[in-house]
């Protein structure tokens, strides 16, 4: 019991990100971690009858008596439909329908609500998914041993993750922040695309749900229950269902019995698609706001600063290189500055203040060195990034010798690599040049 208490803590922990490090932002979280939460809770809740009894109930009349009535409410839990006379008196059955509803429209899809649910849950986390391959694991590697409020050899560590930021990040990472405005994006279409496929579950009464619902009950209670007024949660989830029970008789021949039918379900499944329809609503705002946000981002570099500044702005009044952070911070690449936000919600303030300005420093020195690189150099292309060992996995056992130039280590790798490629593999693992942590940034 203690090893499954224990797996199911680590788990929750994990899925809720409890204690970890931040590899998106709030907005993401509502798409893949909250919208997820909420529709496997609803799953279970449409599924759990010793709250809200049998689904079904259902009434033969005279014929009853002959009748198993476990066996006639499993037929029509399957087989009802809404072909109710109009002029039936029942509330929230026929007499509530459309006029185009004449033709027999069985419910048996409610049986699919809880899958139907399921499904949209693992929809809604594959943005995550394709993150977290994309990610590879960078914000992690950068938080090992400084997100604590106390960093050990806090020096060395700030020297080891600046110059890896230089070797492996420094105008390379654009396709980082493209995958991430990739990801949001597919959030966007997702909540398009299952609202289009939610209207086709559930017989195209779910794109106005709730905005129907809202215009009902603004409505006083007499205009309510005038007749042509229409409840549109009763319209798109009936309480009364009608079910032709076909049964041999005592003489051999096939009788039909009739029975009113009460889907106590839809008395859940309606909020449940109303709170849905609400949240979905909710979604869509939350996306298009943060990809006009992403826009505005892209296309000024002084917003960009002032993102970094608000969250630094303490320590940012008490720095004198501010001007040169803000001149390294507007001139880098989307990629160096999406990658300097995201740690800085995740290292310790302090340390990423340092780690900042040491970077803007050797930016200002080596300015001129700079302008000489490739302009069209966008940084590493989707393929090989997706390709690109994990951050967390790559281990060193060679010290880096901080006395070898840049151009003498690449040109002694190419070397080595062509003589003895086994040996040029192991040794290069943990060589920030080519993409490996270095062994103290990792301890």
């Amino acid at each position: 019991m203690a090893e499954l208490v224990g797996a199911v803590t680590k788990i929750t922990s994990g899925f809720l990100e409890i204690n970890s490090i931040s590899i998106d932002n709030w907005g993401f979280k509502f798409f893949y971690k909250w919208t997820t939460t909420l529709l496997v809770f609803c799953s279970v809740l449409v599924t759990a009858s010793q709250f809200f009894g049998s689904p079904i109930y259902c009434d033969a009349g005279a014929a009853r008596g002959g009748i198993e009535q476990d066996v006639l409410e499993s037929y029509c839990w399957m087989y009802s439909t809404w072909n109710i006379p109009k002029e039936y008196k029942g509330a929230c059955s026929g007499g509530d329908q459309d006029d185009s509803h004449d033709t027999i429209v069985y419910n048996s899809y409610y049986q699919w609500v809880p899958l139907y649910l399921i499904f949209l849950s693992v929809l809604f986390y594959m943005p995550r998914c394709f993150w977290l391959m994309m990610e590879g694991g960078l914000m992690k590697f950068f938080g090992k041993g400084t997100t604590t409020r106390f960093i050990e050899d806090q020096d060395e560590k700030r020297e080891k993750l600046v110059q890896f930021f230089c070797r492996n990040i420094h105008n390379k990472y654009n396709i980082y922040f493209c995958g991430f405005v990739f990801c949001e994006l597919l959030n966007l279409v997702i909540v398009a695309v299952q609202f289009v496929i939610t209207h086709r579950f559930l017989h195209y009464r779910f794109l106005t749900y709730g905005f129907q619902v809202w215009q009902y009950y603004l409505l006083p209670p007499e205009e309510q229950r005038m007749p042509g007024v229409k409840n549109p949660m009763c319209n798109a989830f009936p309480r009364i269902a009608n079910c032709d029970y076909w049964r041999w008789g005592s003489g051999g021949r096939q009788e039909s019995i009739n029975a009113i039918c009460i889907l106590a379900l839809n008395i859940i499944n309606d909020k449940v698609f109303l709170v849905l329809w609400w949240w979905f609503l909710m979604l869509v705002i939350i996306g298009s706001v943060r990809i006009i946000y992403r826009v505005l981002q892209c296309r000024s570099s002084r917003l960009r600063y002032h993102l970094i500044n608000m969250r630094m702005n303490r320590y940012f009044k008490k720095s004198s290189k501010v001007a040169k952070i803000e001149t390294f911070v507007c001139k880098c690449k989307l990629g160096d500055w999406f990658v300097l936000y995201q740690l800085s919600k995740n290292l310790n303030r302090p340390f990423f203040m340092d780690f900042l300005t040491q970077l803007s420093i050797r930016y200002t020195e080596k300015s001129a060195v700079v302008d000489e690189e490739d302009p069209e150099d966008s940084g590493d292309n989707l393929v090989s990034m997706l390709l690109k060992p994990s951050y967390t996995t790559q281990e060193s056992e060679k010290p880096e010798d901080p006395g070898m130039e840049d151009g003498q280590v690449v040109g002694n790798h190419v070397q080595e690599s062509r003589k003895n490629p086994e040996d040029f593999l192991v040794r290069s693992s943990g060589d920030p040049f080519l993409g490996g942590a270095p062994a103290e940034a990792r301890n």
